[in-house]
């Protein structure tokens, strides 16, 4: 293990992150903002806004906030989500990973690995035993990040603007 993997902290995310997360929602939504009409915002993404989300997001019963913190700066986060399965089905829970964002200065070391192992364990402790995530196919790095993480391809979701 190389010496800038042991100085990074994966641990539950706390209001005090919310900073460190508020500017890393600003570089999630950039390059999906584009490609999904569903998720244009209605107002111009500022660091405050995105302040107040990551703040009700921590605070959230249901959401699991991971952070990547190296010196107390978050440098990554992962969202994790236990969701219920349809009463018909015998799966009737399951791990959903909502997102997970390296700071762009951070990438390549490791980082998105470390928060995803977190992630599953803690899952994994909850007695989940799949997970699920989604994508936007000309994300291709992150596709090539969960395929190297064990993820597969499952399902497709289309689009048309009516």
């Amino acid at each position: 293990m190389n010496q800038h993997k042991m100085a990074i902290l994966i641990r539950r995310a706390k209001i005090s992150d919310a900073e460190g997360l508020a500017k890393l929602y600003l570089q999630f939504w950039e390059p999906h903002k584009v490609c999904d009409p569903l998720i244009e915002l209605k107002k111009e993404l500022s660091c405050k806004n995105q302040l107040d989300f990551a703040r009700k997001d921590i605070k959230k019963k249901a959401t699991n906030i991971f952070v990547a913190a190296e010196s107390n700066k978050v440098v990554g986060f992962i969202e994790v989500l236990i969701k219920k399965n349809d009463a018909c089905f015998k799966i009737n829970r399951y791990g959903y990973i909502n997102a997970c964002v390296t700071d762009k200065d951070e990438r390549g070391k490791g980082i998105a690995k470390m928060l995803t192992e977190h992630a599953l364990a803690f899952l994994k402790s909850k007695g989940i035993r799949f997970v699920r995530l989604n994508v936007y196919h000309i994300n291709q790095a992150a596709i090539a990040v969960w395929q190297k993480l064990g993820f597969k391809p499952q399902s497709m979701n289309l689009f048309k603007k009516l």
